[in-house]
């Protein structure tokens, strides 16, 4: 025989409390839970007694309770009750304040409550389960107040169903959202195996004398241990970038001097870039005494080249240089040459054009205008 993971599920309506049981199949009306109960003992407070609210934008597991403070301060200023955050697992973030008459219901219904294990709403057991089950659009319907979740958005609202609808086009909406009740969301937790126990939204009962709640340490320790394995795998990544980066500079330096021996010759000496800017100077001095005006051949070449032009090489002579290149196709080629001739300080010829793969394989000849 299966063995059934059995939840009490305390629920309120008024001044009123129901018992029901869910068996991992389905949720029916109970008893209520034995004096010495083994099982989750999950309390549903009255939604109305919390705002929940739901942060904007991806949020990074270590930053999650920060950002979401963040934004709840900054979105609701004048807020004089305490934000708390919700972050049962992973990227699930639910941000959430409680109302003033809380304390007052947690009072009046003191002694059934001591009988819980979790204290929540049905509307946040909903929100896991519509998580876990990777669903970017719901809805939920509770007492006098219906929600619309779209993405990084809570909609409240109360009406009927045409102001659902409505809210709903206005969102630019298709189709029907996803309806999750308490009973779809027992199922959830159920199949997903999601613990009842992180979704606590009141931590203590406010009394001097009350023991009904303890201070459970297992969940201390298993942080404590969550936190070192974390950071080993923090500093064991951070070296392995290390050597990653090691790895990296090290081919760079080999493709920097390629690029100097073949620019100064197999001896680029002590500072190889200080004789690529003096040789920069003087091709740049070289442009009004005869000699060749490289940059103005490039600065011409550039401008009228198309997007995705690859040069494979040049060479320049006293009177003309040569460019080989590749480009996408004809029509590129035409719209280049056409540029090309516009211009007055250059003669551009085109001496071969071959097809070859991924493009056509030119060669262009630049005679000297002086």
């Amino acid at each position: 025989m299966a063995f059934k993971k059995i939840v009490y599920i305390l629920s309120f309506k008024g001044n009123e409390h129901q018992w029901m049981m869910f068996d991992g199949k389905s949720l029916t009306e109970s008893e209520g839970p034995a004096e010495k109960n083994r099982h989750p003992v999950v309390a549903l407070l009255p939604d109305p007694l919390f705002f929940f609210f739901k942060p904007r934008g991806t949020i990074k597991s270590r930053h999650a309770k920060s950002a979401t403070m963040m934004q709840m301060n900054y979105s609701f200023p004048v807020q004089e009750g305490e934000f708390k955050v919700l972050r049962p697992s992973g990227d699930a973030v639910l941000g959430y304040a409680g109302h003033d008459l809380l304390d007052r219901f947690l009072e009046r219904h003191r002694e059934v409550l001591a009988k819980a294990t979790v204290l929540t709403t049905t509307f946040a057991v909903c929100w896991r389960a519509a998580v876990a089950e990777g669903l970017s659009v719901w809805s939920w319907k509770g007492q006098g107040m219906r929600i619309l979740a779209c993405a990084d958005e809570l909609t409240y609202f109360r009406g009927r169903d045409e102001e659902f609808q409505s809210r709903f086009e206005r969102l630019g909406l298709d189709g029907d959202p996803e309806l999750m009740d308490l009973g779809k969301a027992c199922e959830v937790f159920s199949k997903k195996k999601v613990r009842w126990a992180r979704l606590n939204l009141v931590t203590a009962m406010r009394s001097g004398s009350d023991k009904s709640v303890t201070i459970d340490y297992k969940p201390y320790a298993v942080a404590a241990v969550l936190v070192s394995l974390i950071g080993l795998l923090f500093i064991s990544g951070q070296y392995y970038r290390w050597q990653q980066s090691q790895v990296y500079s090290k081919q760079w330096r080999a493709k920097l001097k390629e690029v100097y021996v073949s620019a100064l010759g197999p001896n680029p000496g002590s500072d190889p870039y200080g004789k690529i800017l003096y040789k920069l100077d003087q091709l740049k001095s070289g442009g009004d005494s005869g000699g060749v005006d490289v940059l103005g051949l490039l600065a011409v070449l550039s401008d009228s080249a198309p997007v995705g032009i690859e040069i494979e090489g040049f060479s320049l002579g006293a009177d003309s240089g040569n460019i080989r290149g590749k480009v996408s196709s004809y029509e590129e080629l035409d719209a280049m040459m056409e540029k090309l001739a516009a211009n007055s300080q250059f003669n551009f010829v085109l001496e071969q054009a071959t097809n070859i793969e991924g493009g056509i394989s030119i060669s262009l000849r630049a005679e000297y205008n002086r």
